[in-house]
C-alpha cells in the first residue's frame, strides 16, 4: 500500500507547477499593462474615431417639393373597406364543409350552371365520325 501512495506522488512536481502558474500570472499580467497601447482604440465609440478623421459634416437645407407633388393627408383604411359580421362557426366538422358558400358573395361555383360543359366540338357541330383524324 505504501508503496501505491510513493508512485501517486512521484508523478506529481509541484515545483514546476508551481513555475508554470508564475509564468501564467506573469504573461497575463504583462499583456494586461500592453493591452491599451495596442487595442486601446477599441474603447473608444465610432463617432469619437469619426470625428478625428473626418470634419463635421454641415447640414443642408431641405428642399420644398412643389404643390402637385406632394401626397394628400392619409385617410385610413376603415373609411374604405366596411368588415360586416362574421357567421356563427359551425358546431361539426360537417358543418364546416361549404359553411360559408351558401352567402351569396362566397359562393364557390361564381359562374352557375351555364359555365359547365356540353359535350364536345364534334358533337355540337353535329360532324360524322369519320370527318375526325
Amino acid at each position: 500500500m505504501a508503496s501505491k501512495v510513493g508512485r501517486q506522488v512521484a508523478g506529481c512536481n509541484y515545483v514546476a507547477n508551481d513555475e508554470i502558474w508564475k509564468s501564467h500570472v506573469h504573461m497575463e499580467w504583462s499583456a494586461a499593462k500592453k493591452w491599451p497601447q495596442n487595442w486601446g482604440f477599441m474603447t473608444q465609440t465610432y463617432k469619437e474615431l469619426a470625428s478625428e478623421v473626418m470634419p463635421p459634416k454641415q447640414e443642408k437645407p431641405k428642399a420644398q417639393l412643389p404643390e402637385q407633388l406632394r401626397l394628400p393627408p392619409i385617410t385610413p383604411i376603415e373609411n374604405y373597406i366596411k368588415i360586416g359580421k362574421s357567421p356563427q362557426y359551425p358546431a361539426t366538422t360537417t358543418g364546416l364543409v361549404g359553411w360559408r358558400s351558401t352567402k351569396p358573395d362566397c359562393k364557390l361555383e361564381i359562374y352557375g350552371s351555364y359555365a359547365k360543359g356540353k359535350g364536345g366540338l364534334v358533337k355540337q357541330l353535329k360532324w360524322p365520325q369519320e370527318g375526325i383524324i
